[in-house]
């Protein structure tokens, strides 16, 4: 029996929008799921959803021209996102409804463009990890990895795992403070922002 991958998917903002001015919050973040979509259909929408290629390429040209601030505001307020770690009622850990069976691990701010499609590929047919999806992150720098966790672990122990495994095989040379794997959040409910990538890597 084919087993279908579920997560839910958010559509921004992922924290508060706020007026710079009074500080007043204009826009409330999102907190419950737009619907639940299976993996398959993250990857089309990666892939080939024309909007989302278009917002890509507006956050993805103020990381590149180095306007951090810009870059992170435009990608917290109009990209949308995923809990790769399952479907939850509510953005929030105690609220997981199903598991996915996968965590994702990011690996950013790399040297250029062409590190990252190189990488994004070297994740993907490494026969450990075994990732399911695998793609340039919103910045072009970096790449996120859809990754299966041994069965009888929990998500806690799944993220630690593929974050040891890819760090000591990928990412020992990277000593560069905020550079390398992302070990910021091993929550379930992390967040995963979608971003398009023609050249995404999907496992049926």
């Amino acid at each position: 029996m084919k087993n279908i991958i579920k997560m839910s998917l958010f559509m921004p903002p992922i924290s508060p929008i706020k007026d710079k001015a009074t500080g007043k919050t204009l826009k409330s973040a999102t907190m419950t799921p737009l619907r639940t979509v299976e993996l398959g259909e993250v990857y089309k929408l990666i892939t080939s959803n024309e909007k989302l290629a278009a917002l890509t390429l507006e956050v993805r040209n103020a990381s590149l021209q180095g306007d951090i601030e810009t870059y992170r505001r435009l990608k917290q307020q109009t990209l949308p996102y995923v809990t790769p770690c399952g479907v939850f009622t509510r953005r929030r850990s105690d609220c997981l409804a199903e598991s996915s069976g996968l965590v994702v691990v990011d690996i950013d701010h790399l040297d250029s463009s062409k590190e990252a499609e190189i990488l994004r590929q070297e994740l993907f047919d490494d026969p450990y990890l075994h990732p399911a999806l695998a793609f340039i992150s919103p910045s072009g720098l970096g790449v996120k990895a859809f990754i299966p966790y041994p069965s009888g672990q929990g998500t806690s122990e799944g993220f630690r795992w593929a974050m040891n495994y890819v760090h000591c095989m990928y990412d020992a040379d990277h000593q560069q403070p905020g550079k390398g794997v992302d070990t910021s959040g091993k929550d379930p409910v992390r967040s995963c922002f979608l971003c398009h990538d023609p050249g995404a890597l999907f496992r049926e």
